[in-house]
């Protein structure tokens, strides 16, 4: 959260524009659209209570601190100092520094001895001194910073940047530093980025000071509360702290940060059954090729989908007829045969009919009811996905219907096979039996039917299984998309995997997924089942060629559908990443998901600018913190280490007798895990941290420190 120790509402002052003036209900609109959870309203030389406590009243979420910056006359210079107090002091505040219904804001000015007289009648716990300083407007210079603190000794003076660290404040851009907060000269302009940030939860002004303060006392309270891991290094008789936040690792190279990482934390965290994902900086190439696999894996070609495409191919493509079949020349030759003997009259059997003239094909029938069942299974997952309860009545009925449609599904599969077996079988019997009759007789037997309507039948199944066909070529088609982060300068990067199939116009092209040697065989089945229709069956037996008959239909389906995948940016659907891009999308692939439980990363920063790890990286690993997963860095970089805000910071430093230091650069302290020897965090961070010294320095000019 985000904290504005200095911001102005009101026009007080000449010099002061007409674009700082914003009304309580838009001022409270800003903090919360800013997320800024602290804050004190300054203005010049004036304390507005009624304006104080309308703020109040509007968002009582909202910290606000009763505030004013001072004119003071200090040895004849003008200064600033801001001044914050507690809310329950608000009337005593206002009549310390504004009861003055007449005051002009604009030459007001307040002697630096008789402002000290004002501070001392508040206890020091009670008020908070905050003066411009170094190239600040107005503010107080290196020479006079040592009588500004002898005058107020006892009493909290912010102004240092190892206050700015040890509070917890840290901006993420650097190049607009502040350290209590906007000093707002245009409320359009208003911008979170440039605010410090608060690591720990404040919500009040005893928090607050108490942080200020006693930095130890108040960090180590509040980690006491915070979830943990305690994992033993096995070489040595000390345990490592990790916490359910961000914790950073740091050292120079060899200096045993790898073997920890891949040694003893990513292990501890799979065996204790954590979704882990270790990231490694030098792989980034692998990694990359690794996720985008991942990704295009997780889309599954629907299964129902590709069991009726192989089934009603091999059906279409095996399809013949007899040749000029003569339905009616069996029935004249029965007519035209008087009874040669006796015999054969009185054997009635060469009467008998019967006609089976439904075409019916069993392995049909079963792709169609594995698709069912296959249904019925998604929908049982589904319903004790979202029912967790086993004693759920509603979860046990609906699985209870389910079961019992499966069992009619079968049921009625076994039917009509039984259906088809009986059939087919009593007519094949009776015509044996009557080309007996026949031999024995010498008299034709009566038809059992002319093969018309079977014909029919079998002709509407073949129609049937080539449109069935086809609409498995539409319903299996999809796309999945994932955003896999950001690219500077190009924004977001979306990868694309879609299920297609080859079209009756595909041809071979570069990066096509469908194969060189087979596209224009497949195009051309493809064409005659588009085109297959009554007009067809004339010449149905020749329709496919002996090749394609001795196609399968799994070869076919493998053939024909396909996975493609894509990279979209803005204004560019097949976007093909540099090396460098690819190891930015490694990270934030990984970054934009929130799958796993821990994620640990060993040198994250390679080819990564400062820009992009400023505006992207430490702002995602801190909502990746925000919700509630573990998040172990090892790096180099210093931006990374401070501005992430970690709970834990791990200082390797092989050979050294502890090897492990923990600690915080809250309370400047890290502590050897065997030995206990403390370390200044500061220190070991300027020694070996890439860009501290730049970083600190520029804290220097800023802060004079």
């Amino acid at each position: 959260m985000k904290i504005d120790l200095h911001a102005h509402t009101q026009k007080c002052k000449t010099g002061d524009g007409n674009d700082r003036k914003i009304s309580p209900e838009n001022f409270v609109s800003k903090m919360s659209e800013h997320d800024v959870k602290v804050c004190a309203i300054t203005n010049h030389n004036k304390f507005d209570t009624a304006e104080f406590l309308e703020v109040k009243k509007l968002n009582s979420e909202l910290l606000i601190f009763p505030g004013i910056e001072l004119d003071i006359d200090f040895g004849g210079e003008k200064r600033h100092i801001v001044v914050i107090t507690s809310p329950q002091n608000y009337e005593k505040f206002y009549k310390t520094f504004d009861n003055e219904p007449s005051r002009n804001y604009d030459t007001y000015t307040l002697d630096f001895t008789a402002f000290v007289k004002l501070i001392k009648d508040y206890k020091a716990h009670e008020i908070v001194i905050i003066p411009h300083f170094m190239d600040k407007d107005r503010g107080f210079t290196v020479e006079e910073k040592e009588s500004l603190f002898k005058e107020l000794e006892g009493y909290l003076v912010i102004l240092e940047t190892s206050k700015l660290r040890s509070m917890g404040f840290v901006n993420a851009h650097e190049e607009h530093l502040s350290l209590i907060g906007s000093d707002v000269k245009d409320w359009k302009l208003y911008s979170g980025d440039t605010l410090p940030e608060l690591k720990f939860r404040i919500d009040s002004f005893e928090k607050f000071y108490e942080l200020a303060c006693d930095t130890k006392s108040f960090v180590k309270n509040a980690l006491n509360g915070a979830t943990k891991y305690s994992i033993s290094v096995h070489e040595h008789s000390g345990d490592v702290d990790v916490y359910n936040d961000i914790n950073i690792l740091f050292g120079e190279k060899g200096s045993g940060k790898t073997v920890l990482l891949k040694d003893t934390l990513l292990p501890y965290f799979h065996n204790a059954g954590k979704n882990v994902i270790l990231h490694e900086g030098k792989d980034y190439g692998k990694l990359y090729k690794a996720m985008i696999e991942e990704y295009e894996n997780g889309v599954i070609v629907d299964p129902e989908h590709s069991l009726l495409i192989v089934t009603n191919f091999d059906l279409v493509i095996q399809y013949s007829e007899q040749n000029n079949p003569d339905f009616i020349q069996n029935y004249i030759s029965y007519r035209k045969d008087d009874t040669k003997n006796k015999n054969s009259k009185r054997i009635l059997k060469s009467e008998s009919i019967f006609s089976n003239d439904q075409e019916t094909n069993i392995e049909s029938n079963i792709s169609r009811s594995q698709g069912y069942i296959a249904r019925i299974n998604e929908v049982k997952a589904i319903n004790e996905l979202l029912r967790v309860d086993a004693a759920d009545i509603a979860r046990t009925e609906l699985n209870n219907n389910l079961e019992e449609l499966k069992l009619e599904i079968r049921e009625r599969l076994v039917a009509s096979y039984r259906k088809s077996f009986g059939s087919g079988h009593t007519e094949t019997f009776l015509r044996a039996l009557k080309d007996s009759l026949r031999k024995n007789s010498g008299k034709e037997s009566k038809p059992n039917n002319i093969g018309f309507s079977k014909l029919v039948s079998k002709r509407l199944k073949r129609l049937e299984q080539n449109s069935e066909l086809l609409e498995s070529f539409d319903a299996i088609q999809k796309t999945s998309s994932q955003n896999i982060g950001l690219l500077p300068a190009k924004g977001n990067v979306t990868f694309e995997t879609s299920v297609i199939t080859l079209s009756e116009q595909d041809k071979h092209k570069k990066d096509s997924v469908f194969d060189k040697s087979t596209i224009v065989r497949n195009r051309e089945l493809i064409i005659k089942l588009h085109n297959f229709g009554v007009e067809s069956f004339p010449k149905i037996n020749e329709l496919f060629d002996s090749i394609e008959k001795d196609m399968t239909g799994n070869a076919f389906c493998s053939e024909v559908v396909k996975k493609n995948s894509v990279i979209r940016i803005k204004g560019n659907d097949d976007y093909k990443p540099s090396e460098g891009e690819q190891a930015i999308l490694s990270i934030s692939g990984l970054l934009e998901t929130y799958d796993y439980d821990c994620y640990i990363f060993d040198e994250v920063e390679r080819g990564l600018g400062n820009k992009y790890i400023s505006e992207y990286l430490i702002p995602r690993l801190k909502e990746l913190r925000d919700k509630g997963k573990t998040i172990i860095v090892s790096t180099h970089n210093a931006n990374i280490a401070i501005n992430t805000l970690p709970s834990q910071v791990i200082f390797c430093n092989y050979p050294d007798d502890d090897t492990y230091y923990t600690g915080n650069m809250y309370s400047n302290e890290l502590t050897g895990i065997v030995g206990g020897k403390i370390l200044s965090w500061e220190k070991e961070a300027l020694i070996h941290l890439e860009g501290s010294e730049e970083m600190f320095n520029r804290r220097r000019n800023i802060y004079g420190v």
